[in-house]
């Protein structure tokens, strides 16, 4: 590739991004930034179904999963053990029980923040609301001489 077509590349792919670039700016005419709304909203039904299957799925098969392993590599350290492969393998076996209880954790975690985003939602919105009531549209200082 020539350096002058390699220069124009550069050039015409810093045209395309500053084109689509919009930081910080006022929302465009008819709604968001970004979206079609200025609104910030939640979607309760999509997470009723991520926490459901989080709960009924994914959870108890990352419990299923994670003691199908357990068995068939006690086993299998137990056949080895004396030989350097065993202590390779119980160590190995360690850290796994260790990653699955990590990865329970997490989704535990997960399954709790998002049964709890509608509520934060809702104390946001009411909280929101109590600062604008308190706002006095008394007079106008910046019209005084």
């Amino acid at each position: 590739m020539a350096w002058d077509e390699w220069e124009q590349l550069k050039a015409d792919a810093l045209a395309r991004g500053q084109e689509g670039m919009r930081l910080d700016s006022a929302a465009a005419a008819g709604g968001g930034g970004t979206g079609n709304s200025a609104d910030l909203k939640t979607n309760k039904a999509g997470k009723k179904v991520a926490v459901k299957s989080l709960r009924d799925e994914i959870r108890p098969d990352t419990d299923t999963a994670g003691s199908h392993a357990d068995e068939s590599s006690s086993a299998i350290v137990r056949e080895f053990s004396g030989w350097a492969t065993g202590s390779g393998l119980k160590a190995a076996h360690e850290e796994w029980d260790l990653q699955v209880k990590s990865l329970k954790g997490r989704l535990g975690e997960d399954q709790t923040a998002l049964e709890k985003t509608h509520q934060a939602f809702q104390y946001l919105d009411l909280g929101i609301g109590g600062q604008i009531v308190q706002i006095d549209a008394g007079r106008d200082t910046r019209r005084e001489d």
